[in-house]
């Protein structure tokens, strides 16, 4: 079977979840089918997968998306996949929303003038806009089993094998990452309002003085002005030794590095299962995380994670200095997250119900004489 998996500006730095999503997803769908990737990359910026792909440079928002659509548009003409799974960027607000809608749309009717079914598969959908607005514009929106919708995917992460984490002593070591690389104060803000970095920073007044320490991890944080900006954040309680902020880490080395990893997400979201949860749980590495209902599929009544009140730094703080004293609390916690993750986060889970969906469509088609799903 020949599959197209198309979505714009899937490059480097791979700090973003739906990047390495469609990158784990090629490689898994790869193994058993013939795959091929059309993306873009950034200028000065590179890509790599595990099968052929086609990625013009561009840059800038608006480049990105025409120079995508011109090589999708090419490559269904030329190579003529039996369907596609579209990936588009999932920014809705802003100045973003009806670039990211309308390219949305397009390749939905580009695949659709074709007659190749086109699945449009959203890594995440932000509080920004719903379920709802986005099913309007394409003719097969998949998401995740917890957000609702009438056709779900599992969300998988494609990880090698390894053992269930042995037990050991967890220090006081925090970690935070953020996949943002673009170098603007919007994307920072960003960072500490929607990310909830803000809370982690003020939770530094209870937590320095017991001995945590705290690392940042943020692509766009290269920027020696952004850096200034957040130590000198009012709300940042970390003495200047506590703190250290990095630009790029080592998947897996960063999680052996850390004892906990914390998540401070600052409110919901329709569908978000974020891609650096899953693998800090795979690794062995505890994660903290504030209750909202979109992370209930990775809290399972708290034994797969510490739970804090949102936006609650003294929550925080709390739930982590009490796990540190808790005796073997931490080691039960992640034992029970890598097995949740072996078991219901595989990337081989995603695969197969994206087949599924295909062969709806196309028994569909056959019975109705279209390719609409119904």
């Amino acid at each position: 079977m020949k599959i197209l998996l198309a979505g714009p500006k899937v490059c480097t730095p791979w700090t973003e979840g739906r990047k390495r999503f469609m990158r784990d997803l090629a490689a898994a769908l790869g193994r058993q089918h013939d795959v091929r990737v059309v993306t873009t990359v950034e200028k000065g910026e590179q890509t790599q997968f595990a099968a052929p792909w086609d990625a013009p440079a561009a840059t800038g928002g608006v480049q990105h998306l025409w120079r995508f659509h011109r090589q999708l548009r090419r490559v269904l003409d030329q190579w003529r996949p039996d369907f596609v799974c579209h990936m588009p960027i999932g920014s809705f607000h802003g100045r973003y929303r009806y670039g990211n809608m309308g390219s949305m749309w397009l390749a939905d009717l580009q695949c659709a003038s074709r007659r190749v079914p086109c699945l449009t598969l959203m890594y995440a959908i932000m509080s920004e806009t719903s379920l709802q607005q986005l099913a309007r514009r394409v003719r097969c929106l998949l998401v995740n089993p917890y957000a609702g919708g009438e056709r779900s995917v599992r969300f998988g992460v494609d990880l090698p094998r390894i053992a269930s984490p042995a037990v050991r002593t967890f220090g006081r070591r925090l970690l935070f990452m953020a996949g943002m690389s673009e170098t603007t104060p919007e994307r920072l803000e960003h960072v500490l309002t929607v990310r909830g970095l803000t809370t982690l920073l003020s939770a530094g007044e209870w937590l320095a003085p017991y001995g945590f320490k705290l690392t940042v991890a943020v692509p766009l944080l290269r920027d020696s002005r952004l850096r200034l900006a957040l130590r000198e954040l009012p709300q940042n309680r970390w003495p200047k030794e506590n703190l250290d902020i990095q630009e790029l880490v080592s998947v897996p080395d960063i999680y052996s590095e850390h004892d906990i990893f914390v998540f401070p997400y600052g409110r919901n979201e329709p569908q978000f299962i974020p891609t650096s949860v899953i693998e800090a749980m795979h690794w062995g590495l505890p994660t903290a995380l504030p209750a909202h209902p979109f992370l209930s599929p990775l809290i399972r009544d708290e034994e797969t994670a510490l739970v804090y009140w949102p936006n609650d730094a003294r929550d925080l703080a709390s739930v982590l200095l009490d796990a540190v004293n808790g005796g073997d609390r931490l080691n039960a916690i992640a034992v029970n997250a890598y097995h949740l993750v072996q078991g219901e986060f595989h990337i081989k889970g995603t695969c197969e119900d994206l087949l599924l969906h295909y062969e709806q469509i196309k028994a569909a088609r056959h019975s109705h004489g279209n390719i609409e799903p119904t």
